[in-house]
């Protein structure tokens, strides 16, 4: 029994065959996970943490012509590859079965021609190149296309199109050129490379079908080949690209080569059209040579929405582009699936385009989402996995989270309506009343199809960690909608939750079997632990469980310091680890959060297969899970995003950031960058509560008492109520302590200044050069101070902006107050 399969990297036994192509028309070759790679050692530096900010979490691990790159801008970037990786270029072929390929179709001509999609010995670059033959005499000639080929009606697997099928063809009329590589096997082979003409007379170009390319065919002639890899560009300038149905092609015949068979190889075809501002997902694993092509192009919905939480993490511009084009893929997938029309979506669909390739209507539907699979040209077969295709409801309901949090950034109507459908999906067809009540697992397999006319089948085990997910999901959809029935819905999952906690020996259990109330006891994953501390509210109750996890599941191996996935120890899973760093960050332990993020951080440098940029799913190959998947070292996109949100002290379940800033005893001058969800002083200050003995703050629009303050030993007489964002606030400590802070980025970040001293904070979690930040308000303001209780020599700093020379204050930062004395009104835009 599975909870998970949905994003993991699993162990196959038994392939399946599924009801549709949706990628690459190549061979597959099954093989075991095997070699690792060594990575060149990156330089590092410790970067020192700032007082009353939030802590620099991120160690120097990479500099590039003089520029550092911290660990996080590292992962960040790696993400950023992997989501542009087939979108840079029109790929025909870069490798067997990847997500990028077009044109997927081999369409014979001729005879004596062979084609292999997936020949491993010496590619010019990835996993596999293209192998061709052609073994004819006398009059022989032979070759093939690549085509787009057509999937039409209940058909199970593209078919070759000459031009006789409307509507299916691309548009690349912003191509410059198609470049190849190719070698020939000895050197000497003669072919001639070409593109277009399907449809048309080979000779003279004119139509012969009823719905040809849209350019005769273009050819650099024959080519002689050399036994080394070359490039070759054929010029599309001036060509009309509007519909195009062979992307590339070869022919050769006998007399060209002597009557001698010959064997040559291409790899590397592509148009260079971008096509980077199209929705995609992002594939999850990046695989070796030797693995089997299962995961190749597959993008896990789990995976993809937590690097969209993860570019929204990072709060810039660029960032929340990327967020957008992730969640877009996720809406349109709500309403193109190749056949259900209730509003789900499926545990995994492909990398690369989003769509479906033109002329490809599975169910007679156009442009619905591409599944994951291979094919085994062997056995002319196309493979999919059932938990694949089918739907949990963990995965929706973190889809759920992610569009929500998308919606609350951008205020898209189209986010928040995708959210509601999903919601509406979940409530509809899981919901569960057995036992503690609850949601089940949702629903695995295929569609209902003639070769399997029963469909999907409906999971009824329940799991704790769905049920963590869906009660944020339905809480969250309760306060943006404004509906209390998603209240009552997320109180029933959280029930079963509650239900699942064992007092007695104070863990979670993993949930129920098939019957919806025994409890399932076989196996207790580490990571319901560390995400009920993030998505619940009782986290006094629930800290236990963390004991159970740092007493159960801690390893010691391959070099790193970690957790495992359970409690078999067999090897430590870098995405549970990075969980466990969020949840001590909750608890406000800074000591074993930043224990665990240095781990992971060298984990990013120096585990095997890893890039120095990504992290990698787990510390070696096999890590078991206790279910029927394991964990490999391969670089994966949701360990990276956790890693992320470790480094940015963020809780992707409700968007929360964490922020840590060092109080030292005496006055301490510090503000709020973020938004808490109860802004009430005491609840605020709790972290620090007994070590603090008053707070003063400064309002420079009540002309009548600017000061206000908060005495926490005098109930009475205090006119400071609550602690909140573009405020300073004066802070006496008693002795030192760590200030936790966990909230939100204000929706408004700008702050009203009046004629005269004003004692503001600075709304940013990001520093800025204090000329930058006050760039807004130049020319109006004076003079600026702040205050340092960590410097004992020297406590204020300074900065006037009429004198160059002797300001000490040199960088506005997050966590800090400011003075700052206005000689006229203005409003201070950060």
């Amino acid at each position: 029994m599975t909870y998970r399969m949905n994003r993991r990297i699993l162990n196959f036994g038994i392939i399946l065959t599924a009801i549709i192509a949706a990628t690459v028309f190549a061979p597959a070759v099954i093989s075991v996970f095997s070699s690792n790679f060594d990575t060149t050692g990156i330089q590092t530096a410790k970067a020192a943490s700032q007082d009353y900010s939030i802590e620099v979490q991120s160690e120097i691990v990479e500099e590039v012509a003089g520029e550092i790159k911290p660990p996080k801008e590292l992962a960040l970037e790696h993400l950023k590859e992997i989501m542009n990786k087939y979108h840079s270029s029109f790929d025909v072929y870069s490798d067997l079965s990847a997500a990028g390929n077009h044109f997927v179709v081999p369409a014979k001509m001729g005879k004596d021609a062979e084609i292999n999609l997936s020949h491993f010995e010496n590619p010019h670059s990835g996993d596999t190149c293209i192998e061709n033959k052609f073994n004819g005499i006398f009059s022989s000639w032979g070759g093939w296309y690549l085509m787009n080929g057509v999937l039409v009606g209940e058909e199970i697997q593209p078919k070759a199109n000459w031009g006789e099928y409307p509507d299916a063809g691309f548009n690349l009329i912003e191509a410059t050129k198609l470049s190849f590589w190719a070698r020939g096997k000895e050197g000497g082979e003669r072919v001639e490379f070409f593109a277009f003409g399907v449809g048309r007379d080979p000779n003279t170009g004119i139509t012969i079908a009823p719905y040809p390319d849209s350019s005769p065919k273009i050819s650099l002639g024959y080519i002689t080949l050399n036994r080394e890899w070359e490039q070759y560009t054929i010029d599309l300038n001036g060509v009309d690209l509007s519909y195009v149905v062979g992307g590339f092609g070869w022919v050769t015949n006998a007399a060209q080569n002597n009557n001698l068979p010959i064997t040559f190889y291409l790899d590397d075809i592509k148009y260079d059209k971008e096509h980077l501002d199209e929705p995609r997902f992002l594939v999850s694993y990046e695989l070796l040579p030797s693995d089997e092509p299962v995961l190749k192009n597959t993008a896990f919905i789990y995976d993809n929405v937590l690097v969209l939480l993860s570019f929204l993490s990072n709060h810039t511009e660029e960032d929340i582009e990327h967020a957008k084009l992730i969640g877009d893929a996720l809406v349109y997938a709500i309403d193109h699936d190749r056949y259900f029309t209730d509003g789900r979506l499926r545990n995994t669909y492909q990398g690369g385009d989003l769509k479906l390739f033109p002329g490809w209507e599975p169910h007679s539907k156009n442009d619905t989402v591409r599944m994951p699979g291979w094919m085994d040209a062997k056995n002319n077969t196309w493979h999919e996995d059932k938990s694949f295709v089918g739907t949990h409801t963990g995965n929706i309901a973190w889809s759920i989270i992610a569009l929500l949090s998308l919606y609350e950034e951008t205020h898209e109507e189209k986010y928040l309506t995708g959210s509601v459908r999903l919601g509406e999906w979940i409530e509809n067809e899981c919901r569960d009343d057995r036992g503690a009540g609850g949601y089940t697992g949702g629903y695995e397999g295929w569609e209902p199809t003639a070769n399997n006319p029963e469909g999907q089948t409906r999971i009824s085990w329940k799991a704790t960690e769905h049920n963590i997910d869906i009660y944020v999901a339905f809480s969250r959809l309760s306060v943006l909608t404004g509906d209390d029935v998603w209240r009552e819905r997320g109180l029933h999952a959280k029930h079963f939750v509650e239900a699942m906690w064992d007092v007695e020996e104070k863990h979670f259990w993993t949930g129920t079997l098939e019957d919806g109330v025994t409890i399932n006891k076989a196996n207790i994953p580490a990571d319901i632990h560390a995400w009920s501390l993030m998505a619940l509210e009782e986290i006094d109750k629930y800290r236990k469980g963390m004991n159970w996890v740092e007493n159960n599941c801690y390893v010691e191996v391959d070099g790193f310091k970690g957790f495992d996935f359970n409690n078999d120890t067999d090897g430590i899973w870098f995405e549970g680890t990075a969980h466990m760093i969020i949840a001590y960050q909750i608890l406000g332990d800074r000591t074993q959060s930043n224990l665990y993020l240095d781990e992971l951080r060298n984990a990013q440098k120096e585990a095997s297969n890893t890039n120095g940029k990504g992290l990698v799913a787990a510390s070696h190959d096999s890590v078991s899970t206790g279910f029927d998947w394991i964990y490999d070292a391969r670089l994966h996109t949701g360990a990276t995003a956790w890693f992320i949100f470790g480094e940015t002290g963020y809780n992707p379940y409700w968007a929360e950031e964490l922020i840590f800033m060092d109080m030292f005893r005496g006055w301490n001058l510090i503000s709020l960058p973020l938004m808490p969800d109860d802004s009430n002083i005491a609840s605020v200050l709790s972290p620090i509560s007994g070590n603090y003995s008053i707070v003063w703050a400064y309002n420079a629009s009540d002309t009548a008492d600017h000061w206000k303050k908060y005495d926490p030993n005098a109930p009475f007489g205090n006119d400071l109520k609550n602690l909140e964002p573009g405020n300073g606030y004066w802070i006496m400590m008693t002795s030192d302590d760590i200030l936790s802070i966990i909230g939100t980025i204000p929706e408004t970040a700008n702050v009203n200044l009046l004629t005269g001293w004003n004692l503001i904070g600075y709304n940013s979690l990001e520093s800025q050069p204090i000329t930058d930040a006050l760039s807004s308000i130049t020319g109006n303001y004076s003079i600026v101070w702040a205050y340092d209780a960590s410097d004992t020599g020297d406590h204020w700093k300074k900065y006037d902006p009429s004198a160059p020379f002797g300001n000490d204050l040199t960088n506005m930062e997050a966590g800090k107050g400011y003075w700052i004395m206005m000689t006229t009104d203005d409003i201070l835009e950060i």
